[in-house]
């Protein structure tokens, strides 16, 4: 094996062991998802030790690690799955969810009872070079244990490959779900925003080929091409690495709505720093109405007190200056304009910067400074807003501008 190869199967389990590390000494708590990632890192920690083991010659590690990859290979898919769950609803892991990881634990007590338990140390080793390395017939060999092992083997690596398709369909329907709600909460959606999810789809599907090109092609075969035994552990490492990084700068979306316990101060203390909302408008905020005068107050809010100014603008904010429930201010912006809070306060933020670039004295400042002067968070979300609303770069429209008026 070829030098490059050590490296490929070393780089995902290094990344994965530092990301553990990383998240696992910073302050987290059983609700916090930095758990949760933690957990996936670990999983993926032992994982990859076995590939180490079987392709890169370390049989003895392989030994020990082999009836526990089981679970933590197949667990690898609802763990990612409940981190993001618990970014879009934090709350206590629930007993629920545990169910998540029936397939994974019903297949390691198959492997430690048939492998760990009634394998001697020479059987574990005649079953690894006889039966996963080499393509010996399961019809001859001797004990019946070694044919129910391969059986369950056999039976995880088709695990793999439904439950990768599975939860990535369910993770993807979850974001979709997430990114309307924050954009009824939220003005800017940078910081709350999980569009990287899908953004990484495209390592995702390369990262489950190599994990099915890994569990399924026989052993031999890989370990006879340095390519199959390589390069899937290098799209593996590329997309834990990314994971990792993503997980990181993630900010936990605390909603009103959600009940959460005061015992868990990390999060607890997001979520007491949301106004209070009032509810005392005389109207049932599930009737569908909106209390009288609300969209007039709302415009003049808007007009006169220009709050689109403030990047971190949430819809709290406006509902507690117009003394209402934001349910109201919600209904009022997608019944009145048509659309989710975030596009209502970036229209206003459009105009603002609009209003800057053609004006003499503001004109000539950089895009950047009228982004953050306008209200944007940053360059980039600017010019992607300023896109959907005006169909063009906000350099051409000031070049076109700047054009007419020579």
């Amino acid at each position: 094996m070829l030098n490059y190869s050590y490296i490929f199967l070393l780089f995902p389990f290094i990344v994965s062991l530092i990301w553990f590390f990383t998240f696992i000494f910073s302050k987290i708590s059983l609700r916090n998802p930095r758990f949760i990632m933690a957990l996936f890192m670990a999983c993926g920690s032992i994982t990859f030790l076995s590939g180490i083991g079987m392709y890169g010659g370390a049989l003895h590690i392989y030994k020990i690690v082999y009836p526990f990859v089981f679970f933590t290979a197949l667990a690898l898919f609802p763990l990612f799955y409940i981190y993001v769950l618990q970014i879009v609803t934090p709350s206590k892991i629930r007993k629920q969810l545990f169910i998540h990881f029936v397939p994974a634990g019903i297949l390691l007590c198959c492997s430690v009872i048939l492998y760990a338990l009634l394998m001697s140390p020479e059987e574990k080793l005649y079953y690894i070079n006889q039966f996963l390395l080499n393509k010996t017939s399961v019809a001859d060999e001797v004990y019946r244990k070694f044919s129910l092992m391969k059986f369950v083997d056999t039976t995880a690596k088709l695990s793999y490959i439904l439950l990768s398709i599975v939860y990535y369909i369910a993770t993807v329907r979850l974001v979709n779900k997430h990114q309307k709600t924050i954009e009824d909460y939220y003005s800017s959606l940078k910081a709350v925003s999980l569009d990287w999810v899908k953004t990484l789809g495209i390592f995702f599907v390369l990262a489950v080929i190599s994990g099915i090109a890994v569990h399924w092609f026989h052993r031999r075969d890989i370990l006879d091409n340095d390519m199959l035994s390589s390069i899937p552990f290098l799209f593996l490492g590329i997309f834990f690495a990314m994971i990792g990084n993503h997980s990181n700068r993630q900010s936990v979306n605390i909603f009103p709505s959600k009940n959460l316990e005061s015992d868990e101060s990390e999060d607890t203390s997001v979520l007491k720093s949301l106004p209070e909302e009032n509810t005392n408008d005389g109207e049932d905020e599930n009737s569908g109405t909106i209390p009288d005068g609300l969209k007039d107050k709302l415009e003049i809010y808007f007009s006169e007190k220009r709050p689109y100014l403030n990047p971190e603008l949430k819809i709290w904010d406006v509902a507690r200056h117009l003394n209402t429930n934001r349910t109201y201010i919600s209904r009022l912006i997608n019944q009145a304009h048509g659309v989710r809070f975030s596009v209502f306060v970036n229209r206003y933020r459009i105009q603002e910067a609009k209003e800057m670039m053609t004006h003499p004295k503001t004109g000539q400042y950089s895009l950047s400074v009228i982004a953050g002067m306008s209200g944007f968070v940053n360059y980039s979300s600017f010019v992607r807003a300023f896109r959907q609303f005006e169909g063009i770069a906000p350099n051409e429209f000031r070049q076109r501008n700047t054009a007419f008026n020579q």
